[in-house]
């Protein structure tokens, strides 16, 4: 049974963790009426959606683009008056020689042969909350590696279709046994799938932030009474009282903890039960990096994709795309998989397959990107235990492990769960008298 707050009064919360779900969470809690102190290790916030400067421009490393379906990203950026702008188009460059063939538009042929409503059917009756918040709703039900589920509902066009941003985003290789469930909710993000495709903040495809995605975090964290960088956890104790999380700045003392990091890296200095430890030695997560660099030569204007290196995890190592964001400029963010070893040489050598030429890293960023469970562990039941234990031991989880390594989907679980683990107390605003109706309320009035 699920451990809730046992006052009605104000909680105080300690949450570890600055990206986005924490700091979407920290904000639902204290416009509720509770304390929250976030800690984070590094000396800024906004996690995997980190931005920074060259020759006064901006360039994001990790998350950026929102999608028609980012109604809570969107929410956020009015309440907080962002400023956005249209996002360059996608294309792909298919094989290395751009010489003798431009690139080209993603394969529509998903929506083009029938599959469509096949797929609509399919999840209608078997998985029909997968757009939704979280993904223990819909985990059993997509547990099947990738392939085989596609092959089985006669969905292949729909790898043609979206497998090759899926893995240049940093998702995996479809045929490296991905679970379905993260490519269909991938697909479902991109909001190709829907009827009806709403125009958010004035615009009417992807758009992302002036300035870098991080802007919109630090104002987030602006916002917040109790944010502090450069902090490292060195313990977590939890009891019947409480918790107390020790850093190198002393300890903290709060009612409940809310995880925004995944649990198996936070397994160290936590106080974990058998249950945390079995489920945190199932994770897995992707060796992705994001590589800042000047290049001449290469084509512009365009987040591109190169299918010769997404088609196959043989090619890891390999950059699977790189974004040109302002026209003028020589600075490129390149993306690949593999070990930190291989990829600064096979980039030299992509670039100059593709034309062009390599002439300065500004930095290189890994990340441990996409925390996730196989398939068997999730036919076992791996997301429903996680969610089982959503406010035992007074902890509760978000982040892209319980929700999808996707923005818009860690911000809105983790609001969620804030709403409804934490109920409004005295001093605090409600859901329904701080903020206007959203898209996604709307769309199911």
């Amino acid at each position: 049974m699920q451990e809730l707050p046992d006052t009605a009064g104000p909680r105080s919360v300690v949450v570890i963790g600055g990206g986005p779900s924490g700091l979407a969470a920290a904000r639902e809690l204290e416009r509720a009426g509770h304390r929250v102190t976030v800690l984070e290790e590094q000396d800024t916030v906004a996690g995997k959606c980190q931005s920074v400067h060259v020759d006064g421009r901006a360039y994001d490393l990790g998350g950026h683009i929102c999608t028609s379906q980012y109604a809570r990203v969107a929410e956020l950026v009015t309440e907080l008056d962002v400023e956005t702008e249209r996002t360059t188009r996608y294309r792909v460059i298919r094989g290395l020689d751009v010489a003798a063939r431009a690139p080209g538009r993603q394969s529509m042929a998903f929506l083009l042969d029938g599959a469509l409503p096949r797929y609509q059917a399919l999840r209608e009756r078997e998985f029909p909350r997968i757009a939704e918040p979280g993904l223990a709703h819909s985990a059993r039900a997509l547990a099947a590696p990738v392939t085989e589920w596609l092959a089985q509902h006669g969905l292949q066009s729909m790898a043609e279709s979206f497998g090759t941003g899926y893995t240049a985003a940093g998702y995996g290789y479809l045929d490296d046994d991905v679970p379905a469930l993260y490519f269909v909710k991938y697909a479902e993000m991109t909001g190709l799938l829907s009827s009806r495709r709403p125009e958010l903040l004035g615009h009417a495809g992807d758009f992302t932030v002036v300035g870098g995605f991080a802007t919109l975090w630090r104002r987030v964290a602006d916002e917040l009474k109790d944010v502090r960088c450069a902090v490292r956890v060195e313990s977590v104790e939890r009891h019947a009282g409480g918790v107390r999380v020790g850093t190198d700045s002393g300890p903290v003392e709060a009612d409940d903890l809310v995880l925004a990091v995944a649990l198996d890296r936070i397994l160290p200095v936590l106080d974990a039960t058998e249950e945390e430890r079995d489920l945190a030695a199932r994770i897995r997560c992707n060796a992705y990096h994001t590589t800042l660099a000047s290049a001449s030569g290469l084509p512009e204007n365009a987040f591109y994709f190169l299918d010769r290196h997404t088609a196959t995890r043989e090619a890891r190592g390999h950059c699977v795309s790189y974004h040109h964001r302002y026209p003028g400029s020589d600075v490129r963010t390149f993306y690949s998989y593999g070990r930190p070893e291989d990829v600064p040489a096979l980039l030299r050598d992509d670039v100059a397959a593709l034309g062009g030429r390599l002439r300065e890293v500004h930095l290189r960023r890994q990340w441990a990107f996409m925390p996730h469970f196989g398939s068997d562990d999730l036919a076992g039941g791996a997301m429903d235990r996680l969610d089982a234990l959503q406010g035992r031991a007074r902890t509760y989880y978000v982040g892209g492990l319980p929700a999808f390594e996707l923005v818009e989907c860690a911000v809105a679980h983790a609001q969620d769960l804030a709403r409804r683990h934490f109920p409004t107390v005295d001093g605090g605003t409600t859901l329904q008298e701080d903020r206007p109706v959203t898209i996604e309320e709307e769309q199911q009035a």
